[in-house]
C-alpha cells in the first residue's frame, strides 16, 4: 500500500470513528433514560416515595451525557438527583426523552390518518 492509499485509509478510519462517536453520544442518553424509567416505575409500583441514593451513579452518568446536549436545559439536568420524589424524577426523565428523542410518526403517515 502506497503513501496515498495509506493516507486515504487513515482518513476513512478517522471519519468512521467520528461517526461512531457521534452515534454513541445520541444512543447512550436514550439507553440510560430507558433503563432509569424502568427502574423508577418499579419503585413507584412498590410505593417508594423518594429515589434511593444508590441511583446516584446512574443519574450522574446521565447528567454527564446530557451536559451540552442541544435543547436540554441545565435546569432539567440539575433535577436528575437521588433523594427527590420518584414521580417527579419520572416526569423529568420523560421531559428529557421528549427533547433527545422526540416521538416520530411512521414513514408515510399523514396527519389526517391520526386525527379523529
Amino acid at each position: 500500500m502506497g503513501p496515498l492509499a495509506t493516507a486515504n485509509h487513515e482518513i476513512r478510519e478517522a471519519e468512521r470513528f467520528e461517526q461512531e462517536r457521534r452515534l454513541a453520544r445520541l444512543v447512550e442518553p436514550r439507553r440510560l433514560t430507558d433503563r432509569l424509567l424502568n427502574q423508577l416505575e418499579e419503585l413507584n409500583l412498590e410505593d417508594v416515595q423518594l429515589v434511593p441514593d444508590d441511583y446516584e451513579p446512574t443519574l450522574a452518568e446521565l447528567r454527564i451525557h446530557l451536559t451540552g446536549s442541544a435543547g436540554v436545559e441545565r435546569s432539567l439536568i440539575d433535577r436528575l438527583q437521588s433523594g427527590m420524589r420518584t414521580a417527579e424524577l419520572i416526569e423529568t426523565i420523560f421531559s428529557i426523552q421528549e427533547i433527545i428523542a422526540p416521538p416520530t410518526l411512521p414513514p408515510g403517515t399523514l396527519l389526517e390518518e391520526i386525527e379523529p
